[in-house]
């Protein structure tokens, strides 16, 4: 509990309807280092935690309005649940409910005892370890699953992060009735880019042209690496002329001057294919997946340097993958 070099403070919170208990406890405790405050039953314990939350929480069982348990099961659903020691009583009853309390995830219980004081500062900083190693160990999971989804070169979202963002906003956008559209982008001849300055320069182009996109597009736009050369644009709440005119925006930004890879100045061009999510698509996008891609080519046929929109209406008509193309 004493701050260690770099180590924040313990933040404890002491709730006990008994005055004197209450006081021994934040005492002892700010005497070792913790920050402490002290609520005198559960219902203001909660207030006092949504206000300045605590790492440890230090609770009697037996308290008005809501006792030791109805505390612990609230602040196990706190979104960063704290470390929580029952004080008992020591009768038989008391013992029973701590154990309940064990298997509903309290960390320690502690009979109030003589020795009670001491016993409960030894549990405080046990239970201020194992909040913090859970604390590094969520840390470490949010991390790794960050960097599972984030292309490594460019920083954007991977396929896969492209794949778990489809779903997700193809959902939203039927659950609040509001469109959604993809825009495909793919840089024009970069095989050739690749063979002319080497793979090294040729990523540097693919960073820089991902710094291009993003200046071009809005904050809620998504954009990730679909694979290779080839972006996907994710615009939520874009019917089809915004989203045609974002893929227009992306292909004029690329156009407008050389992407720098490092003393280069590479003349770059790129197509996008631009598609909307549709009423009768399915709930995995794969549809609008394949709009997109069927524009994008399009484009390609049709000269590159440009942005091509699907249409759907024309499709139906003809009953084939017809295409309307449009050039920025």
């Amino acid at each position: 509990m004493e701050t260690r070099g770099r180590v924040k403070p313990t933040r404890v919170l002491v709730v006990d309807d008994n005055v004197v208990v209450r006081r021994l406890l934040v005492a002892r405790l700010r005497g070792a280092g913790c920050r402490v405050s002290e609520a005198a039953d559960g219902l203001a314990a909660l207030e006092e935690f949504g206000r300045a939350a605590a790492e440890v929480v230090i609770t009697d069982l037996s308290m008005p309005r809501l006792d030791g348990l109805e505390l612990l099961a609230a602040l196990r659903a706190q979104e960063r649940p704290p470390e929580v020691i029952l004080l008992t009583a020591t009768h038989a009853s008391d013992a029973e409910a701590a154990m309940q309390a064990l298997r509903l995830g309290a960390h320690d219980y502690i009979p109030k005892t003589p020795a009670a004081v001491e016993a409960v500062a030894l549990a405080v900083e046990r239970a201020a370890e194992k909040w913090r190693l859970r604390e590094e160990n969520a840390r470490l999971v949010a991390e790794l699953r960050r960097l599972s989804l984030t292309d490594g070169l460019t920083g954007v979202g991977n396929r896969r992060a492209f794949d778990e963002a489809l779903l997700h906003e193809i959902a939203r956008a039927r659950r609040q009735g509001c469109d959604l559209a993809l825009v495909m982008l793919d840089l024009d001849h970069f095989k050739a880019i690749n063979d002319a300055i080497g793979h090294p320069a040729g990523d540097e182009v693919l960073v820089a042209f991902v710094g291009r996109i993003r200046s071009v597009t809005r904050d809620a736009d998504r954009l990730f690496r679909y694979g290779g050369e080839e972006f996907a644009l994710l615009l939520a709440g874009a019917g089809p002329d915004a989203a045609l005119s974002a893929g227009n925006r992306a292909v004029r930004a690329t156009a407008a001057e050389p992407l720098t890879a490092g003393r280069r100045r590479v003349p770059v061009t790129c197509c996008a294919g631009v598609s909307v999510l549709e009423p009768d698509d399915g709930g995995a996008g794969t549809g609008l997946v394949a709009r997109a891609d069927a524009a994008l080519y399009a484009a390609k046929r049709s000269g590159r340097n440009r942005a091509v929109a699907f249409d759907a209406c024309d499709q139906a008509a003809a009953g084939s993958a017809d295409i309307q193309e449009r050039a920025c």
